[in-house]
């Protein structure tokens, strides 16, 4: 399912990057659908420039819609892949905490406490 919705994605993705190259940065249509200004096109005078505009806005819409499905359904409901765990496997029960009285390293020499200057 992911991977089916994850395809249409990308489909819908790249056919809205197609389609706005495609438009004329002026607003009119591009000239393979237009054919100039001439009204005996493929669309029509000004057809190419509204079938653009609209097909855009639609595959805007899909992509966002399917951008909102895919979030929805690889959304997890657990807050962290730490709960999937089990509690014995946190901390294993052989090794106890380390104190903060012993050094960290067995060759680091332990300090000593400074003698007060108290008079």
């Amino acid at each position: 399912m992911v991977t089916l919705l994850a395809s249409l994605h990308i489909l819908i993705g790249f056919l809205l990057v197609l389609f706005v190259l495609l438009q004329d940065p002026k607003g009119g249509a591009m000239g393979v659908f237009s054919g100039g200004s001439s009204s005996n096109t493929f669309f029509g005078s000004s057809g190419a420039s509204n079938f653009l505009t609209t097909t855009t806005k639609w595959l805007a819409v899909l992509f966002a819609a399917s951008c909102l499905t895919l979030t929805y359904v690889t959304a997890k409901k657990s807050g962290s892949v730490m709960d999937s765990l089990p509690a014995a496997a946190t901390r294993p029960a052989d090794v106890p905490p380390p104190s903060p009285a012993t050094p960290a390293t067995p060759d680091a020499p332990v300090q000593e406490k400074a003698p007060s200057d108290a008079k």
